[in-house]
């Protein structure tokens, strides 16, 4: 859930937002669309946007799937998103990751933990962009952790994980299922308000419907998040049976498009095992919520 949701309501429609970088190799500085030297009235709303606008372009982000090396960066990230009664468990991230994390996504930026002007809760979890820039880490700042399910909507059984002692098949993921349930959509506290969680969550959507995995993606929502969800197509279906964290949630329910398997644009650009995608930024507030 947001950290400020009068915030979330408050967000500017009309914030323009920077591309995401095709690849985390490609770090470079770019001018913005005014010179240093530009005047403008200081505290005027232009001044304000300009401002929001080079924290973003600093960041570069970019999306690429989630791995079991993401275990500690998905669990700090949403010790710092959630508050304790909201969490995933390590538990259930280790499952998630194991056995479906090509279901997941994460939103990360190329970032030097030397640089102590900018300090990352999850930089200290992260690994190497690449072997040719090992002091650079991929760091998460957001991510979106998913199973499948048999059921239309998502239950306490889906957000549930086996026991290692005892085994339940009708707990947990269930790969011939086809529907998504999203677990958790979360952006570091830190950078809300700066597009990511609308970026993010447009990013895999297409995904999903690109890749024609489900028919259907599903998530439990604090009341006040519905309008957010509501922009991506999401409808609400009502008071959802979840008890999760005392219950209280709502429905949400999107249908996917498949998508014609010949058509090439938008393609997920493979870079060795991992799939890094570049995906146009939305000027959508950060909206996140978990099911645990």
């Amino acid at each position: 859930m947001p950290r400020d949701l009068a915030a979330l309501a408050k967000e500017n429609a009309d914030d323009s937002m920077p591309e995401l970088t095709k690849s985390p190799d490609k770090i470079e500085g770019r001018s913005g669309p005014m010179d240093a030297e530009d005047e403008m009235p200081q505290g005027s709303l232009f001044s304000q946007m300009a401002q929001k606008n080079d924290k973003r372009d600093e960041l570069h982000p970019y999306t690429q799937t989630l791995s079991p090396s993401d275990l500690e960066s998905c669990v700090r990230l949403e010790e710092e998103a959630f508050p304790p009664n909201e969490r995933a468990t390590r538990e259930k991230f280790q499952y998630r990751l194991k056995h479906c994390g090509p279901l997941s996504l994460g939103i990360f930026t190329s970032h030097d933990p030397s640089n102590t002007s900018n300090t990352i809760p999850t930089a200290s979890t992260a690994t190497p962009v690449y072997s040719g820039a090992p002091a650079r880490k991929a760091v998460l700042l957001g991510h979106i952790i998913a199973t499948k399910t048999t059921n239309p909507t998502v239950t306490d059984a889906d957000m549930a994980i086996p026991s290692p002692d005892s085994p339940d098949p009708n707990v947990g993921h269930k790969e011939h299922g086809r529907t998504i349930c999203i677990h958790s959509l979360a952006v570091l506290p830190q950078y809300h308000h700066h597009g990511l969680g609308g970026t993010l969550l447009k990013a895999y959507l297409q995904r999903l419907e690109q890749q024609a995995v489900g028919d259907r993606v599903a998530l439990i929502s604090h009341e006040g998040l519905i309008p957010f969800y509501e922009k991506f197509g999401f409808r609400s279906l009502g008071r959802s049976k979840a008890e999760f964290a005392g219950g209280g949630w709502w429905d949400m329910v999107r249908e996917l498009k498949q998508e014609d398997e010949d058509e090439d644009e938008g393609e997920d650009e493979v870079v060795g095992e991992e799939v890094v995608e570049e995906v146009e930024v939305v000027d959508e507030d950060d909206g996140v919520s978990a099911l645990s």
